[in-house]
C-alpha cells in the first residue's frame, strides 16, 4: 500500500503541474483571443497565475474555515461528543497524525463526514449529527480512519491545490468567453481577416476551442485523481481499524440515505465527503469524484475474508 500511496503522490505533482500548464496556456489562449497579439498572450497568461495566486493564498490563509462555514460546520468540545472525540483520538493515534484534529458537527440528519487541512497540523474532522445517530461504533471508527486517511496520505492538500487551480481555470475561461462575447474579440477578428492573416484566423480557432475546452479537461483530471485517492483511503482505514467490515458497513448506510435536499452541499466540497451526496452510489463515468460505492464495500469485504452481502450497494 506505501508503494501506491507514494506512486499517487507523484501522480498527484504531475497532475498539480498539468493544470498549472493548462491554466498559463489558458491564459495565452484568451489573451490572443482578446488582441491578436504575443504580448497580449504573455499577458493573458500573466492574468491567470495571478487569479491562481489570488486564489491560493485565500485558501492558504483560511481555507479550511471557508470550507466549514460552506457545510455549516460548527466546532465542538470533548462534552459535547465524547465518544467521538475518542474515536478521533484512535485514529489519530493508528495514523501517527502529530496533533489532534479539530472536530465539528454538521446539524443534518444524513449520515456523510469529511475531512480538510493543508496539513496534518491543521487537519479537520467534521461529520453530521445523522453519522452519529446511524453508526455503530465501529463503523464509525472505520469513517472517522478513512478521512484521516485522507490527511496523513496528504489528500486534503492534493485536493485543496488542485481544486484552487480548476477554480483559476473556470473562472479565466468564463472571463475570457464573456468577454469574447461582449466583442472585444470580435472586432480583433475581423480586423485580422482584413489583413488577410489565415494563419491568425486558424490560431484565434484554436484558442476558442481551448477556451471552451479547458475546464472540462482540468476537470476529467480532478475527478480521475480523485477516484483512486478513495481506494488508498479505505485502504488506510483498514490498516488503523483492524476490520475493514467496520466501513464497508458503514459506507452502505451512508449511501441509502444521502439527500441533498438535506444536507449543505456544494459542488467544491462534495467531493471531499466519504460518499459524495450529489452521487451517493458512486459514479463508474469519468465525471464522477468517487468510484462505486458497491465497488469500495468489494474490496473492503475482500479485505476482511467475507463475501459481499446481496443487499451491498
Amino acid at each position: 500500500m506505501w508503494e501506491a500511496i507514494s506512486a499517487n503522490q507523484r501522480r498527484s505533482a504531475l497532475l498539480i503541474a498539468s493544470l498549472a500548464a493548462l491554466l498559463a496556456i489558458l491564459g495565452m489562449a484568451i489573451g490572443f483571443l482578446m488582441g491578436g497579439r504575443p504580448q497580449t498572450a504573455y499577458f493573458g497568461a500573466f492574468v491567470g497565475i495571478c487569479i491562481w495566486g489570488v486564489l491560493l493564498l485565500v485558501n492558504l490563509m483560511g481555507g479550511e474555515s471557508v470550507l466549514l462555514s460552506s457545510a455549516n460546520a460548527r466546532e465542538v468540545a470533548h462534552d459535547e461528543a465524547p465518544q467521538l472525540y475518542n474515536v478521533v483520538e484512535e485514529m489519530r493515534i493508528a495514523a501517527a497524525l502529530p496533533a489532534m484534529p479539530r472536530v465539528f458537527i454538521i446539524d443534518t440528519p444524513v449520515p456523510n463526514a469529511f475531512a480538510v487541512g493543508l496539513n496534518p497540523e491543521r487537519a479537520c474532522v467534521a461529520v453530521t449529527a445523522g453519522l452519529l445517530e446511524r453508526l455503530s461504533r465501529d463503523e464509525l471508527q472505520g469513517v472517522i480512519a478513512h478521512e484521516l486517511g485522507h490527511v496523513s496520505n496528504r489528500d486534503t492538500l492534493f485536493m485543496t491545490l488542485a481544486g484552487v487551480t480548476l477554480g483559476a481555470i473556470v473562472l479565466l475561461a468564463d472571463a475570457g468567453m464573456r468577454m469574447m462575447f461582449w466583442g472585444g474579440g470580435g472586432r480583433r477578428r475581423s480586423s485580422s481577416s482584413g489583413k488577410g492573416g489565415g494563419g491568425a484566423a486558424i490560431l484565434m480557432i484554436a484558442a476558442l476551442v481551448l477556451a471552451i475546452l479547458a475546464p472540462l479537461i482540468a476537470r476529467l483530471l480532478y475527478f480521475a485523481c480523485s477516484r483512486q485517492r478513495e481506494y488508498l483511503a479505505d485502504a488506510s482505514a483498514a490498516q488503523y481499524t483492524r476490520y475493514p467490515a467496520g466501513l464497508a458497513h458503514a459506507l452502505r448506510k451512508i449511501a441509502l440515505q444521502q439527500d441533498p435536499k438535506k444536507i449543505p452541499v456544494n459542488r467544491v466540497v462534495a467531493p471531499m465527503y466519504a460518499v459524495n451526496p450529489l452521487a451517493a452510489r458512486g459514479s463508474s463515468s469519468v465525471f464522477g469524484t468517487h468510484p462505486p460505492t458497491e465497488e469500495r464495500i468489494r474490496r473492503l469485504l475482500e479485505m476482511q475474508g467475507a463475501a459481499p452481502p446481496v443487499d451491498a450497494v
